[in-house]
């Protein structure tokens, strides 16, 4: 890493993420995205200061890539390695650059990119998804690919991905168990990491969000029994954890108290 003080490289990345978070709607009328490539350029330039990715996760041959190939981790890994090491910490700092990057083209309407940078998180992280440092960071990373290939009206791509979150959610806490780091801890002092609760609370809103992107797709692909199972167990999982709105959580399950109405009505 460039000769600068790792307390700036953090500020950087808080001041991204802040960037990140401001409304489209109060930025001016004619660059609504001017807090976006505000953002992007932080992130672009904390990226710099830590350097090159690992030879090794930065020069996998293309084939390799993709959907069908190891990144979106259709086959699971077979034990859990941890990230140990400066070499192996500075790939999974990259490697949440990559996502906040990619996530952040994908917002600005710039899909191709939005994709590269977030296949480009998956690499750096091919050998370590499972582990307590990066299994959030991989489920987010493969459920905004499954949003991405959706957008694309690419069905099934989208739920290769979002079935590979799903497994992972399955093997990590069957094998872990415990609250995962959350990306953002990454860039955070010591002093200001979360507590298990919160990292709990994180983790498994990231998997609530899978749950309702697969219900989601299996409604396209007409698999409708799978999709009103996967939805149920989001609205479930919403209440549970107190993380809903109101209103369009009535609604939505008003629709699938429908559906089973429907399916009972017809049986």
């Amino acid at each position: 890493m460039a000769n600068v003080p790792w307390a700036e490289v953090c500020e950087k990345f808080q001041a991204a993420l802040a960037l990140s978070r401001v409304e489209l709607h109060k930025n001016p009328e004619k660059e609504p995205y001017k807090s976006k490539y505000s953002a992007r350029a932080l992130l672009e330039e904390v990226k710099a200061l830590l350097g090159p990715a690992p030879e090794d996760e930065d020069e996998r041959p293309e084939a390799e890539d993709g959907p069908g190939a190891g990144d979106h981790a259709l086959g699971l890994p077979a034990e859990v390695v941890e990230p140990e090491g400066p070499v192996a910490q500075r790939a999974v700092r990259l490697a949440v650059i990559e996502f906040h990057l990619g996530v952040n083209h994908i917002d600005t309407e710039e899909l191709s990119a939005g994709e590269e940078h977030l296949v480009k998180c998956l690499r750096l992280l091919r050998r370590y998804r499972l582990s307590h440092d990066c299994i959030s960071l991989c489920i987010q990373a493969q459920n905004n690919l499954g949003i991405l290939w959706s957008e694309r009206e690419e069905i099934e791509t989208a739920q290769a991905y979002l079935e590979s979150s799903e497994a992972l959610y399955n093997q990590y806490m069957k094998e872990v168990g415990s609250p995962p780091l959350d990306p953002t801890e990454r860039f955070l002092p010591e002093e200001e990491k979360l507590t298990e609760q919160e990292r709990s609370k994180r983790f498994e809103k990231v998997y609530t969000h899978n749950l309702y992107y697969l219900a989601q797709v299996y409604q396209h692909l007409e698999m409708f029994e799978k999709a009103a199972h996967y939805c149920h167990s989001t609205l479930k999982r919403q209440l549970e954890h107190n993380a809903y709105h109101p209103i369009e959580w009535a609604i939505n399950a008003a629709t699938l108290s429908q559906f089973y109405i429907n399916k009972m009505l017809l049986g």
